[in-house]
């Protein structure tokens, strides 16, 4: 199984700014890269319960765009249009439309375990374990997780619930930081589909991660538990696993080097 360098003995080559949700920027190598771009104050009938961490405005020119899904809250058109149009975008199948239809124009489409290059990195589709769509009209849209490979190696697990085959993406992959969701799985069965904090430290467990940084949860309420209580369970698990100093827990425009 591959190990990662401790990270302390090496000066920061990466970074990385929570902006909200599952809204990150990752800053490596000199380039800007995005993930699932949210800058709304509404998704729906959802209003945002926190600020953005970011506006487009502060970042500049962003490189990769990366789209692990099709919902609204991880696809959103409005923020799509506020990114420069050069960016390369990584979306799954079916939902390559959108980002094509607002004109960028270099929109590729990843099935499971294939690789791209862009902007000096190279993008790893891995498996995610949700459901599609996006509305009636578009049912069978995908949904993906990826690895970026640059200077540092991170784990963009998108919108999914725990599965089994994510320790295959610990042996194939040298994991320094990975990006886990921790938010909306109550009722019971939305745990299907989205990891609850401990599911999220049992995966950062199987995919061997120097550092895990949780998303999806505190911008918007779509689901039954209270908006503050999953990164307060996260941290009580990751106590009692023995993997508190890896989890960094970030507030909206919170920078972590690594």
């Amino acid at each position: 199984m591959p190990e990662s360098e401790p990270i302390a003995d090496h000066p920061a080559l990466a970074a990385v700014t929570f902006i909200g949700h599952s809204s990150l920027l990752l800053e490596m190598g000199g380039r800007n890269i995005l993930t699932d771009p949210n800058f709304s104050r509404w998704v729906w009938t959802q209003r945002r319960r926190s600020r953005v961490g970011l506006d487009p405005g502060e970042i500049g020119a962003v490189d990769l765009v990366l789209i692990s899904h099709g919902h609204y809250d991880h696809l959103d058109i409005p923020s799509l249009r506020r990114i420069p149009r050069e960016a390369v975008v990584f979306t799954p199948r079916g939902t390559e439309r959108y980002p094509q239809r607002l004109g960028f124009c270099d929109v590729r489409v990843l099935d499971k375990w294939e690789a791209a290059e862009a902007a000096g990195m190279k993008v790893t589709a891995v498996p995610a374990r949700h459901f599609s769509g996006r509305h009636p009209l578009n049912p069978m849209s995908g949904y993906t997780g990826y690895v970026i490979e640059g200077p540092r190696t991170v784990y963009f697990a998108g919108d999914t619930g725990l599965f089994d085959d994510m320790g295959t993406i610990g042996e194939r992959f040298a994991i320094d930081l990975a990006l886990l969701p921790i938010g909306a799985y109550r009722p019971w069965h939305y745990s299907g589909h989205h990891m609850n904090p401990e599911d999220a430290i049992e995966a950062a467990r199987r995919v061997q991660a120097s550092r895990v940084v949780p998303i999806h949860w505190g911008a918007f309420k779509l689901s039954l538990e209270p908006m503050e209580e999953p990164p307060v369970r996260l941290l009580a698990e990751a106590q009692r696993s023995g993997l508190r100093d890896r989890v960094h827990v970030l507030r909206p425009g919170e920078r972590l080097e690594f």
